[in-house]
């Protein structure tokens, strides 16, 4: 005999109920699915999706369903093959304009999907997927931090007028110069730009050795790291993978997991690209030597630039997101040579504009004969103008 008030026995029925219904998504299981993800990280819509099922069903694909998550077009199919010729034919099709990735998908029917239920996320052991061990390339990031001081350098020397020549050898920086007056003066010059820098008399009595401090150094070792991981993070977020993990693996190292996703070498195309920033000048009268132009990301318009770099992303020693005047904003610190050059420019260029171009090399697996081949893609775009 129940013993119980009614009300207790309708809660322990709702409870019961509710623990049914947020259990039920975990009951359907996963099928094959392709998800299309744009490259600039704007959502897609119910438009894409038709789009989408338009171009499959001419190739005499028919997707079991096609629905929109989070901004991306998922589609499911009924067989693994199917998958593989879809996912082949969309990222032909859509190559630069969209990313394309196989994994699985849940097999939820619309009405779970309205109530915004999804199924208990599987790990790695669990559900299978991709592990990368990425290693950055320390060395490169240290080169090529020094080629921007040895042009920086020269720069400074050359506006100051003073004669000069700079070589670089390993990780020392040579500047010869033609007396102790132009030595000492172009000692002073040098520390001005950056007083971090090692900077000690050559042999010669003539000339200057300069090299990086350790402190410099493992700046910015940390902040390649720190960089890449982040460019990781967005790039994984934008394939749309549940629950995936990006840490930092020891001094030089990354590790990447994602479950559930089942294309190996395409997200190594996509997590293995490189990308920087450029700084220039726009070129309003258009007689700028060496002048090009360069098409625009998300409504920019496409402009003419000038040839000279004001700085570049190996410069940037910190960047960070906030706000300004209420709208959302990056804030990036410059070392001290990029430092000078922006504001030296700057000085010289007010009230004129100035464009942020973005450059990503990547490479791409592409099947041609039954045979895998790589093609590297090279993509510069403005992503902002702003005047000075």
């Amino acid at each position: 005999m129940n013993r119980y008030p009614t009300w207790l026995n309708f809660l322990v029925l709702g409870i019961l109920l509710c623990g049914i219904v947020l259990a039920l998504p975990n009951v359907y299981g996963t099928v094959p699915a392709v998800q299309v993800a744009s490259i600039d990280g704007s959502d897609f819509g119910d438009a894409k999706v038709e789009e989408v099922v338009d171009l499959l069903q001419r190739q005499d694909i028919a997707p079991e369903e096609a629905y929109v998550e989070d901004g991306r077009v998922v589609v499911r199919f009924h067989s693994v093959e199917e998958q593989l010729a879809a996912g082949d034919f969309l990222r032909e099709r859509f190559d630069q304009q969209a990313s394309t990735a196989l994994t699985l998908a849940p097999k939820l029917p619309a009405w779970v999907r309205a109530l915004g239920l999804n199924p208990m996320s599987l790990g790695l052991d669990l559900r299978g997927g991709v592990y990368f061990l990425l290693e950055v390339d320390m060395e490169t990031a240290i080169d090529s931090r020094l080629a921007l001081y040895q042009q920086s350098i020269g720069t400074i020397l050359r506006e100051e007028r003073v004669r000069h020549r700079v070589d670089l050898d390993g990780r020392t920086i040579t500047v010869r110069l033609t007396s102790t007056e132009d030595r000492d003066r172009a000692r002073n010059l040098i520390r001005q730009a950056d007083n971090e820098l090692l900077i000690a008399d050559a042999p010669d009595g003539r000339s200057l050795t300069i090299r990086m401090s350790e402190q410099q150094i493992a700046a910015r070792q940390n902040f390649a790291i720190e960089q890449n991981i982040t460019t990781l993070r967005n790039r994984v977020n934008q394939l749309g993978v549940s629950e995936p993990l990006v840490q930092r693996q020891g001094a030089d190292r990354i590790v990447v997991q994602l479950p559930g996703v089942q294309d190996p070498n395409r997200l190594d195309d996509i997590l293995t690209a490189t990308a920087t920033l450029e700084f220039r000048l726009v070129d309003t009268t258009g007689d700028s030597p060496g002048s090009r132009r360069y098409p625009g990301r998300s409504g920019e318009p496409a402009q003419i630039l000038q040839r000279d770099i004001v700085a570049s992303g190996d410069q940037i020693v910190d960047a960070e997101s906030g706000f300004s005047e209420g709208q959302p904003a990056v804030f990036i610190n410059l070392d001290a040579a990029g430092g000078e050059s922006m504001l030296r420019t700057t000085r010289a260029n007010l009230n004129k504009p100035m464009s942020t171009v973005f450059i990503e090399t990547r490479r791409e697996t592409i099947t041609r004969n039954g045979e895998e081949q790589y093609r590297t893609i090279k993509t510069e775009e403005i992503i902002n103008t702003a005047t000075i």
